[in-house]
């Protein structure tokens, strides 16, 4: 993938909660991500963006396994805390937009809450967010 940057990662982790999870993106879920890089990415253009989907697209169905989309899940997560430099209210943002992507199609899938528990995980941020999943809908607080 040539010119992948910290802001496809960005993407690739908002994909995985929407795809992987569940195995469909429906277009309330594909809203959400589209909303979710706008508020992360503002200076992105519609046309910026759906090539950056597409390379995202293309790498995530390239991977050809779960097992390889979690690994570079996991990598992708760690270029995104680099692109915030660990700002915990950055990243706390990031872990919302992840909810919200989670909770757009009215159901939370069980391997959404572990996608988004391993970026609080990864981020080192247990302490500082907190989940509570009620089943159709998922809240993240930050903790004082």
């Amino acid at each position: 993938m040539a010119n992948w940057s910290q802001d496809h990662d960005l993407v690739y982790i908002f994909m995985c909660v929407s795809f992987l999870a569940d195995g469909e993106v429906d277009d309330s879920e594909k809203e959400a991500m589209r909303g979710n890089v706008k508020v992360m990415l503002p200076n992105v253009s519609d046309d910026e963006y759906q090539s950056m989907e597409d390379a995202v697209l293309e790498k995530f169905v390239s991977l050809g396994s779960d097992d390889a989309r979690k690994e570079q899940y996991k990598t992708s997560l760690g270029s995104v805390h680099s692109k915030y430099d660990g700002d915990d209210k950055e990243l706390f943002k990031v872990v919302k937009n992840l909810a919200y992507i989670a909770r757009a199609d009215d159901d939370i899938h069980e391997n959404e809450i572990e996608l988004i528990e391993t970026a609080v995980s990864e981020w080192n941020m247990n302490d500082k967010i907190s989940l509570m999943n009620t089943g159709k809908s998922l809240f993240v607080d930050l903790k004082d």
